[in-house]
């Protein structure tokens, strides 16, 4: 009878711990534009997908997760955020002076819908009852150190045109779905994403207006 209790204790205790999310401020999901080579983001997920995913996950099991991938380190461009955007209304050239950064990292954010939590490791999110390893994709969630330079430029910018000056950069997405189970019981159920960036640079353009 304790053991029927005990057991009872860790299932009840999981089922409330699960719904547990810690918000991050680092999030892909508000970038301006995020283009892959193939598939989509997690977000642009529809029902009738996950209802397709999820087939793939809901055998039921002693212990663990069941993982299916959807897509696996797809190559991607995305435009985090517009730093500087001015506009030469007039006929003649104008200069203008921008600063620019230039910076080489490597990190991974990730997000998840459903059940499957996640929670803060200082100021880093990561996936909870190692679904990680699970997943078994190599990633580093911390900025690693790169070289970084900052430099003023003087920029032309001919009459009738627009400058704008972009946080840029590449990166790949792995996403699925996954259920784990505890004591052939269902306690996580939700799609993953992990969403790494390799580069980001500040782009400058010259948009005819």
């Amino acid at each position: 009878m304790k053991k029927i209790l005990f057991v009872g204790l860790i299932i009840i205790l999981s089922l409330v711990f699960r719904s547990i999310k810690v918000e991050a401020s680092d999030d892909y999901n508000g970038f301006d534009e995020v283009v892959m080579e193939s598939g989509k983001l997690l977000e642009n997920f529809t029902d009738a997908e996950y209802n397709e995913y999820y087939s793939y996950v809901d055998k039921r099991k002693f212990w663990g997760w069941n993982v299916h991938i959807v897509n696996d380190k797809v190559p991607c461009t995305y435009i985090a955020r517009t730093v500087y955007e001015t506009t030469n209304d007039g006929t003649e050239e104008i200069n203008y002076e921008v600063s620019v950064t230039t910076e080489t990292e490597v990190r991974t954010i990730i997000n998840a819908s459903g059940s499957i939590s996640y929670g803060l490791s200082g100021s880093v999110k990561k996936f909870k009852n190692d679904l990680d390893a699970e997943v078994d994709l190599e990633y580093k969630y911390q900025i690693t150190e790169g070289k970084q330079r900052t430099e003023k430029i003087k920029i032309p910018v001919e009459g009738k045109t627009k400058l704008l000056v972009t946080v840029t950069g590449q990166g790949y997405v792995t996403n699925g779905v996954a259920s784990l189970y505890m004591f052939w019981i269902n306690v996580e159920k939700g799609g993953f994403e992990y969403f790494t960036i390799t580069s980001e640079y500040q782009k400058i353009e010259k948009v005819a207006i």
